[in-house]
């Protein structure tokens, strides 16, 4: 039996026996139904799959880089890169457990779903892992499994499920939304109320009424009717409307318990909000969540890696600025010394350029510089004073 494929199992109670009906609203079935769930997981994978790797390892007394090996670059026989870590991120979020498996060859390594593994941590010092009913080892005892976690608790080496641990938050959320579909399509609240001034007016009458008003009104004519008629438009009480706005609060605290910004997923941060704080939540997002995503991953890819090697995620590209303050940047550092030309045009995705296009381009730049840029190269300070 393959350990990617799953054996046909019989059981005698479902998941409902045990935790009750509000079960389906709890798990994977009702939480990521929630439209914010799955905004606050999209952009958490989406912002992280963006990240650089890149492999280190000790050199004469200082880290160098060396080439990142196939089972980071590629790791999955199925999927590229970006899906791989999409994957990664969903199942870790969603269910705070990310499990991997690996070849022999250490070639790749493909993210299984958390139902394909279980656990026994009675002995948290020696846990045993199963996949699929077959017994298999970590990573970092010569296996073939890794394993990444959300949140962990003592006594235990299974991570802590975001959605297991607010399940309450998540119920209600599922509530209100159940809530606001059977409102708007079962509905039996009228749009308006038709009533005859008279005492007394034959069922006959009233429907006529009511007839003549919908086909007037339909057509965009004016409406005459005979007799004595009130018309009274029904609007929505905030009673009844109340959901919508438990709808933005549960949106709201489902982006705390992720930790992206509330207007990412439809919640409300407060009032007074700025450009500055929206910009430094992002910062704060990059730092607090994508730093602990990236944390969970070097640990894995250090337990594949040879030993002395070690992977590291950059997610600077996210914080890179506008066109014009990344040019200076780049001029800054080519000052400096701090970043080569042909470093410089690599970044900037473009070729290489040999020692006669360097000479055209001097030549070029020393009729074409600035008053300013003139002004800082003529004027050099001398040792013994003045300038020159």
């Amino acid at each position: 039996m393959s350990l990617f494929s799953r054996a046909v199992e019989t059981r005698d109670i479902s998941a409902t026996d045990v935790f009750g009906p509000a079960w389906q609203s709890l798990g994977r079935g009702g939480a990521m139904r929630q439209a914010a769930v799955y905004a606050a997981i999209r952009y958490i994978s989406d912002q992280w799959a963006q990240a650089t790797a890149t492999v280190t390892q000790t050199r004469n007394g200082s880290r160098e880089i060396v080439e990142t090996p196939l089972i980071l670059s590629d790791p999955s026989p199925t999927l590229n890169l970006w899906d791989s870590r999409v994957q990664f991120v969903t199942e870790l979020k969603s269910r705070g457990n990310a499990f991997g498996l690996v070849d022999d060859f250490r070639r790749y390594c493909q993210w299984i779903p958390d139902d394909f593994v279980s656990v026994d941590d009675s002995n948290p010092l020696a846990p045993k892992y199963y996949v699929n009913g077959r017994s298999v080892s970590l990573v970092q005892q010569g296996g073939n499994l890794v394993h990444a976690r959300e949140q962990l608790r003592a006594g235990t080496v299974k991570g802590l499920s975001p959605i297991a641990a607010f399940a309450s938050s998540f119920e209600w959320a599922d509530l209100a939304r159940q809530y606001g579909r059977r409102w708007f399509k079962q509905s039996s609240m009228p749009p308006a109320i038709l009533q005859a001034k008279g005492s007394r007016v034959d069922g006959k009458v009233l429907a006529e009424a009511r007839d003549d008003f919908v086909e007037a009104a339909a057509e965009g004519k004016p409406v005459a009717l005979p007799g004595e008629w009130d018309y009274k438009k029904i609007t929505v009480t905030p009673e009844e409307a109340q959901f919508l706005q438990t709808i933005e609060a549960s949106a709201t605290e489902i982006a705390i318990i992720f930790g992206v910004p509330p207007e990412e997923v439809g919640g409300k941060a407060g009032s007074s909000r700025t450009y500055s704080n929206r910009e430094m939540d992002q910062t704060l997002f990059r730092i607090k969540n994508l730093g602990g995503v990236s944390g969970r991953a070097e640990a894995v890819g250090n337990s594949l890696l040879p030993f002395g090697q070690q992977v590291t995620y950059d997610l600077s590209r996210l914080e890179r600025p506008g066109l014009l303050e990344y040019m200076r940047s780049i001029t800054e550092q080519l000052k400096n010394g701090t970043l080569t030309l042909a470093e410089a045009r690599h970044e900037l995705g473009r070729r290489g350029i040999d020692q006669t296009e360097i000479e055209q381009w001097q030549a070029w730049y020393a009729t074409t510089k600035s008053e300013s840029e003139s002004d800082s190269t003529s004027r050099v300070e001398m040792p013994e004073g003045g300038t020159r």
